[in-house]
């Protein structure tokens, strides 16, 4: 007897998942040929970073690429989410282990990006190195503890390890549990070459943007405008969500909403499924047939509902544009809180042509006692948004 065979297709069910999968091995690929050039040192780091962009062919175009889809992988992720969330993924026992290898994965993509910001050690990246240690330092009890240990154990040998090594082997163990697997069965390399034509016009925006809106490198020679980059996209928009709280509020208001919360909707996430486990086998009231009380008829127009949202174009319509209110939602908030930090233009002020203070980034920037505005997270954040008014 013949089987039918189901045609195989691509289909944006899974569309965001796809591409983030497929930025992340271009992360990983342009991280390799970034790390090759890379000196990790204090006096080298930046320097190296120029030669890269300046000197090297193609060093442009792939540093700014791994730039901009540092930006860009953070909102695939969004939208996969709540594509994911509002299918009730979570709800599926048979999911359960992608959900949560899901969400966690984020926390590693999170730091890494934390992380690649700061291996630069320009000014930019000095600032929020400096902005790690107070981070941590604003939670009550352990929040001292956590400070001194971010300063003491910070080199940038060890955070390259950390971007380079560590983190992509952790993000890419739990992808391997998220879909990989499966997707060795079903030709992996086929999903991915289908995903990369589908996701090709973004690729082609990805390297515009790369080509045409790049960071500056060329200082001290061609210094930048000191709010060069305002209003730009840049991965330190995130970074910059949880650091807000540390500029418009004061007291315990700061850690709960800049630490606490965000821990707590990222753990409350990834339990989902357990906090929200079914049955699989109902009482023996629920397994014996009823006639139509009025609890049945609120649970058949549920199914009828359900089946509604599963099937049709009109639905599937209905859910896309649910899915891209709740985006321009997300990231209208994320573009009122940090639409205009300057992202690009920490090196016009802090020049070696400007002498004491405003060359390299300090060596001694672990000496709070030398440096005591270090600790002022007010002045450190109305710095970053406001370097002409607040320095």
């Amino acid at each position: 007897m013949s089987r039918s065979i189901k045609p195989d297709r691509t289909t944006w069910r899974h569309y965001f998942g796809g591409f983030t999968m497929l930025a992340l091995m271009v992360q990983l690929l342009t991280g390799i040929f970034l790390a090759l050039y890379y000196e990790p040192s204090l006096k080298g780091a930046y320097r190296s970073v120029q030669y890269i962009t300046n000197e090297v062919t193609g060093g442009s175009l792939l540093r700014n690429l791994h730039r901009w889809i540092a930006f860009v992988i953070f909102l695939a992720v969004f939208i996969h989410t709540v594509r994911t969330t509002l299918r009730k993924d979570f709800l599926n026992p048979e999911k359960r282990v992608l959900w949560l290898t899901g969400v966690v994965v984020m926390l590693p993509i999170f730091v890494a990006l934390v992380t690649g910001l700061i291996l630069p050690w320009e000014w930019k990246g000095y600032w929020l190195m400096e902005m790690v240690p107070n981070y941590f330092g604003a939670l009550p009890l352990v929040g001292d503890g956590l400070k001194r240990f971010f300063l003491e154990s910070f080199t940038l040998p060890r955070y390259e390890v950390l971007h380079i090594l560590v983190l992509p082997l952790i993000t890419f163990i739990l992808l391997d549990y998220h879909f990989i697997t499966r997707l060795r069965r079903r030709g992996i390399f086929r999903y991915m070459a289908r995903h990369l034509i589908a996701s090709s016009p973004l690729w082609v925006g990805l390297v515009v943007l790369s080509i045409y809106i790049t960071i500056p490198s060329q200082d001290p020679e061609m210094i930048p405008m000191p709010l060069e980059g305002q209003f730009i996209p840049a991965p330190e928009w995130w970074a910059l969500l949880i650091l807000l709280p540390f500029m418009y509020l004061e007291g315990i208001l700061v850690p709960a909403l800049s630490f606490l919360l965000p821990l707590v909707v990222w753990t409350v996430a990834a339990l989902l499924p357990c906090l929200l486990a079914r049955k699989e086998v109902g009482t023996e009231e629920e397994r014996e047939p009823h006639h139509a009380t009025p609890h049945h008829r609120a649970r058949g127009v549920k199914l009828l509902w359900h089946r509604l949202w599963r099937g049709g174009r009109i639905t599937k319509i209905a859910r896309a544009v649910v899915v891209t209110v709740i985006f321009l939602v997300f990231f209208s908030l994320v573009y009122l809180g940090s639409y205009n930090s300057p992202t690009l233009g920490c090196n016009s002020c802090h020049n070696l042509n400007n002498g004491f203070r405003m060359g390299m980034p300090p060596e001694d920037f672990k000496d709070r006692t030398k440096l005591p505005y270090l600790d002022d997270n007010e002045w450190m954040m109305g710095h970053w948004f406001y370097p002409q008014e607040i320095y």
